[in-house]
């Protein structure tokens, strides 16, 4: 077994069972590592130490169960590891800078700590062939775009470290301000901002001759690699699978295939908030 293996096969564990009291001790006895080495190997592999790992589990399944109305805020703290009303209102409040009751009567987007699927990490797959991991299917192809394609639309700022960070997610209020329909293209498109601890992202459409009044975004022609991903429903897809796939091409695929991508990610939406919908994220290469 590889050690990414052993790690993977806790992360599986702790989502099976994050209602019940996890330790250290037990999850390195299941990868069959000391403590010591279980510890250092899930930072490294994960990015967090296990228990900051734990509570954002935690909390992205609390933040699902507050939805339900039905059950109260003690209800969904106890279900969901937490000892009591207070723990999980301290640790909600610490990471979201909201309280539990709060986001139940709002309606805002958190972005929840993803649960990582180390295979992505060791995985090189060739272009053309689909490759299926825990609810959801990529293929990478290639594209050449022959001319600049333009988009109109709204953007606002955005942070380099919140990125693949639990968050109030303030992006998704751009995405109500454009039209409904279904028929157009959607594309978001993240470049660099002046400022390089801040990127700039836009949401929009394929221009049309009528559109006025909006900010514009060009897609440049070239070279892309084109990583195209699916998920069994589009709130997976969005909240998951994208971060997944992206992690996947910008860290694994164009790194070993010695491919340097432009500071510039389009991703275009097909279908959005359809089940059937599906999201191709373009990377353009440097010449």
């Amino acid at each position: 077994m590889y050690a990414w293996e052993a790690i993977q096969k806790t992360l599986d564990y702790i989502e099976e069972h994050y209602g019940d009291e996890i330790s250290v001790d037990v999850l390195a006895a299941k990868a069959h590592l000391s403590k010591y080495y279980y510890q250092r190997l899930f930072h490294r592999l994960v990015r967090k130490n296990v228990n900051e790992y734990l509570k954002l589990r935690r909390l992205a399944k609390s933040a699902e169960k507050l939805r339900d109305r039905s059950c109260t805020i003690l209800d969904v703290a106890l279900e969901c590891g937490f000892a009591g009303h207070s723990s999980l209102t301290k640790a909600f409040r610490e990471t979201y800078g909201i309280t539990p009751d709060e986001y139940r009567k709002s309606d805002l987007t958190l972005d929840a700590f993803v649960k990582p699927d180390l295979m992505l990490n060791h995985t090189l797959i060739e272009e053309g062939a689909p490759l299926a991991v825990e609810q959801m299917v990529l293929e990478i192809r290639k594209e050449h775009l022959k001319q600049d394609v333009i988009f109109t639309g709204k953007s606002r700022t955005a942070s380099v470290k919140e990125l693949g960070e639990p968050k109030i997610n303030m992006l998704t209020e751009l995405w109500k301000q454009l039209p409904e329909d279904h028929n157009r293209e959607y594309v978001d498109i993240l470049t660099p901002g002046s400022d390089p601890e801040y990127f700039d992202y836009f949401v929009g459409t394929k221009k049309r001759k009528q559109d006025h009044d909006s900010e514009e975004r060009t897609m440049p022609e070239g070279r892309y690699i084109v990583c195209s991903y699916e998920a069994e429903n589009f709130e997976i897809l969005v909240s998951e699978a994208l971060y997944k796939a992206s992690r996947y091409l910008y860290d694994v695929w164009l790194p070993k295939r010695g491919m340097i991508p432009e500071p510039i990610l389009m991703q275009k939406y097909f279908r959005p908030e359809q089940d059937d919908c599906c999201i191709e994220l373009w990377a353009k290469i440097k010449e």
